[in-house]
């Protein structure tokens, strides 16, 4: 029998997969997100600095560390 500490961690766990999968599919719909995310992905590839606020990771974007 899993105790409910378990059972918390795993409802948790696919709680946020759902979020960031509801985030990551409402951002291929923002212009704005899309054209961020664009200019982030060139500046990492052209070996440019990327400003310190702003920041790409498993297809999400974070602005001061907030989605």
């Amino acid at each position: 029998m899993l105790s409910s500490a378990h059972v918390n961690a795993a409802l948790t766990r696919t709680m946020n997969d759902t979020f960031l999968n509801n985030i990551k599919m409402a951002g291929k719909e923002d212009e704005k997100w899309q054209d961020r995310g664009s200019e982030l992905v060139r500046l990492r590839e052209s070996g440019k600095r990327m400003p310190d606020e702003w920041m790409e990771k498993d297809g999400l974007l974070y602005y001061k560390n907030r989605l």
